[in-house]
């Protein structure tokens, strides 16, 4: 009786809390994002903000109140009880672009391409917006995916749920909606959404790999001096 009592209290609770940690994501959608939905290809961004979009112009279009900071990783925000993490790409100049020639050991440059630390730090590249991970208090899974399918008039076009555990997919033209599905109390619960840039992600994945690449050549020049 006493099981019964709070699994109805927690049912309650997270019918409570769903309408105050789902309205800043479902009530503030793009107007790009919000006509490709009605032609069904989903979002093309998060809020008002486009995948792609530099951090320093993020800053002032993220929800909630800014916490945490790396200018070339991350903006962590918190509005109520929930929270937002905006993940950004950097493309490292000293691996991704071309190194100045060597000559007699020491690197040289074309005069031409000499610039003031001023100028060389404007033409820095700039970290861009792929993905927004969400984070709030348990809510019931059916709750959740409920809202989800008709803010973007879809069912989930994918999962990996076992056990009340895994995850269920949303796949459009520009973006991907993981929602992330925790086994709680033998009832499948949600706490973690995220929304990921699929053109950038690609970018991010190929980059990995040169990056990975690159480390591995360091270690082999290491090795055989």
């Amino acid at each position: 009786m006493k099981k019964n009592t709070s699994m109805k209290k927690i049912m309650m609770l997270t019918l409570t809390m769903l309408a105050v940690a789902t309205g800043p994501l479902f009530a503030q959608a793009d107007k790009e994002g919000k006509s490709a939905d009605s032609q069904g290809s989903g979002p093309a961004g998060f809020g008002s903000l486009q995948w792609g979009s530099t951090l320093s112009a993020s800053k002032e279009s993220v929800n909630g109140k800014i916490t945490f900071i790396d200018e070339k990783r991350v903006i962590i925000t918190r509005e109520g009880d929930i929270e937002y993490r905006y993940g950004f790409f950097f493309r490292d100049p000293s691996i991704d672009g071309a190194k100045a020639p060597e000559k007699n050991g020491k690197k040289t440059a074309d005069k031409a391409e000499v610039k003031d630390d001023k100028a060389a730090q404007q033409e820095e590249p700039e970290a861009k917006l792929y993905y927004v991970l969400m984070r709030f208090p348990y809510l019931h899974m059916e709750e959740v995916k409920k809202k989800i399918s008709e803010k973007y008039n879809r069912q989930p076009t994918g999962e990996t749920l076992k056990d009340h555990q895994g995850a269920l997919i949303w796949d459009f033209e520009k973006t991907s909606i993981i929602m992330w599905v925790d086994n709680y109390e033998k009832n499948p619960f949600c706490r973690k959404i995220t929304y990921i840039g699929k053109d950038i992600a690609k970018d991010v994945n190929e980059y990995q790999k040169k990056v990975f690449t690159a480390r591995e050549m360091e270690i082999l020049r290491t090795l055989n001096p």
